[in-house]
């Protein structure tokens, strides 16, 4: 079956969450089985291209475990810090570098989409994603970050989209 991971990168925590497809054609959430979910961090004090490397690093070990088929990046949001943009942008080359090093596929989807598809509102928030995740597929966060529950709403809208199934 089809393995799908999401990512939600980020330059001192990265969120990631890997789905299974229960069967050959998913049609609901409930058609998809959660094979991992979790974040990983890095420490303020690195340098910013330590921690860019720890994440590759990271990011590369996960994808040998899992072997997904695709893996989904949310798209870069520009917000008024240009700096911190540019870092996430450095962030998501090394995740698309590790993806491309394990000869998996990599696509992308906006936040704006994902909220719409997991929540039917384009603009929910962290708890309504949540909540949507927990109704959707009995998903509990746990003491994980929202980056875990982010990273499988990127997937879980991904995987319930057409896009997937010509991979």
């Amino acid at each position: 079956m089809t393995r799908i991971m999401g990512i939600d990168p980020g330059t001192l925590i990265a969120g990631f969450a890997v789905l299974e497809a229960r069967k050959p054609i998913p049609m609901n959430p409930r058609d998809f089985h959660i094979v991992g979910a979790g974040v990983l961090r890095t420490q303020r004090s690195l340098a910013t291209w330590e921690r860019i490397g720890m994440m590759h690093h990271s990011m590369h070990e996960l994808m040998t475990e899992f072997q997904p088929k695709v893996c989904i990046l949310e798209n870069v949001f520009f917000g008024k810090n240009v700096n911190s943009a540019i870092t996430l942008g450095q962030v998501r080359g090394a995740f698309i570098s590790a993806a491309s090093r394990s000869n998996i596929t990599v696509e992308e989807i906006a936040s704006t989409t994902v909220k719409k598809i997991i929540s039917g509102n384009g603009h929910a928030g962290k708890e309504e994603i949540l909540a949507a995740l927990h109704a959707l597929m009995g998903f509990d966060k746990g003491k994980l970050p929202y980056d875990a529950s982010d990273a499988l709403a990127i997937a879980l809208s991904f995987g319930l989209t057409k896009a997937w199934r010509s991979i």
